[in-house]
């Protein structure tokens, strides 16, 4: 490279802005970025034969240090202005197949694994080289929205360099934000698996490289590789719980890396349509969210009549009154439909109050709430005598 940039730089070449970038290339090594935007500048000066040169230093720079997400973004531009450097693609595949690099000024040392990167993980040179070929790049300057909440879902988005921040604007409660992602990982998910709009908005924090795959080539990938659905579907389930939580009133005054050790501690269960999850009068140490699907709250007259209480739907939760006053459950819980669950034993809760006391007035609220309604369902004034005997 350094024979490449005493050529570029000589004479009447050495532009202001080409050589601010020499020096910036020069005292940075191992930025690899740099030479994308040496070619960038390149390409708009209309130099094409050196930025390809530039970027075909960028791309096994990437590749070398084991950089697979930007290698392919490079891969890409070098694909638009040169067609014919499709063995580039060949080489690259080969270099992830190995999962070895070579060492480079210092950098990893011969025969490291490649970095492990979510949505590539585990697909075989063949599976590797098929989505790289159906891949396309784009860019995106700072403050702009790769999708937003709403949008028809029909891609799926890597990040090959930048930043984003991921929110949801939900009635009643504004903004909420959700999480940052950044190099390597991807999004739009949720869209592909529930065939459903966008729920959240994306947008940049900074310049931004973004890989996309559209749905119907990701369609006939999975066709072809049915491991790389699986990849995906891993991440969406993981991804529903962390917003499940993140919009939850009760939790979204806890940050991302907060939201990740709670849910290591909830426990999933799933019940069939009609399946009593709790039952009034027995002993209860659990607080229940609801992931997916509908449950009815119900209590019983004193002829055993069945008095409805609520309806409960994803993100809301229950079983908080027993949670807190340590007496048994004072309604019964059925599934209306095939419901997910996450469960919050009483250990863990107990944790978590210490580091965040302000739920407990939420689920106070709650309870005096979900208290008065059995109340009135039971024909019982608030001043009576019977309250006690109730409760």
């Amino acid at each position: 490279m350094p024979g490449f940039l005493e050529d570029l730089f000589s004479g009447g070449k050495q532009e202001k802005d080409f050589r601010e970038l020499q020096q910036k290339i020069l005292q940075n090594r191992k930025n690899h970025h740099l030479l994308v935007k040496l070619g960038d500048l390149l390409e708009k000066k209309g130099r094409r034969a050196e930025a390809l040169e530039a970027y075909r230093e960028a791309s096994e720079r990437f590749s070398r240090s084991g950089f697979l997400i930007q290698a392919i973004a490079v891969n890409k531009i070098l694909l638009r202005l040169d067609p014919s450097q499709d063995q580039i693609q060949e080489q690259l595949a080969t270099l992830y197949a190995e999962r070895g690099i070579s060492a480079w000024e210092g950098g990893a040392g011969a025969n490291s694994p490649l970095p492990v990167i979510p949505l590539f993980s585990g697909l075989k040179k063949d599976e590797f080289l098929s989505l790289m070929q159906k891949i396309r790049g784009r860019q995106f300057r700072q403050g702009e929205f790769p999708c937003r909440q709403g949008d028809r879902g029909d891609s799926l988005f890597v990040i090959s360099r930048g930043k984003v921040a991921i929110f949801r604007e939900d009635p009643g409660k504004g903004k909420i934000f959700l999480n940052t992602l950044q190099e390597g990982d991807f999004f739009g998910e949720f869209a592909f698996f529930s065939q459903s709009p966008r729920t959240a908005t994306v947008e940049t924090l900074e310049e931004t490289e973004i890989l996309e795959i559209s749905k119907g080539d990701l369609d006939d990938l999975i066709r072809e590789f049915p491991g790389v659905s699986q990849v995906l579907w891993n991440f969406y389930k993981e991804r529903v719980a962390d917003t499940l939580v993140a919009t939850s009133e009760l939790f979204r005054s806890f940050s991302p890396p907060e939201r990740k050790r709670l849910l290591e501690m909830f426990i999933p269960q799933d019940f069939a349509v009609g399946a009593l999850i709790l039952e009034e009068g027995q002993p209860g140490d659990s607080l229940y969210l609801i992931k997916k699907g509908e449950v009815e709250v119900f209590t019983r007259d004193l002829q055993g009549g069945i008095l409805p209480l609520a309806r409960l739907k994803e993100g809301d939760f229950f079983g908080e009154i027993s949670l807190i006053t340590g007496r048994p459950r004072t309604a019964s819980v059925k599934a209306r439909q095939a419901v997910e669950l996450l469960r919050l034993q009483k250990a863990d809760f107990n944790q978590i109050l210490k580091i965040h006391p302000e739920i407990l007035t939420v689920l106070e609220e709650s309870l005096r709430y979900r208290l008065g309604n059995k109340l009135m369902a039971l024909g019982v004034f608030r001043e009576s005598p019977k309250k006690e005997r109730i409760l």
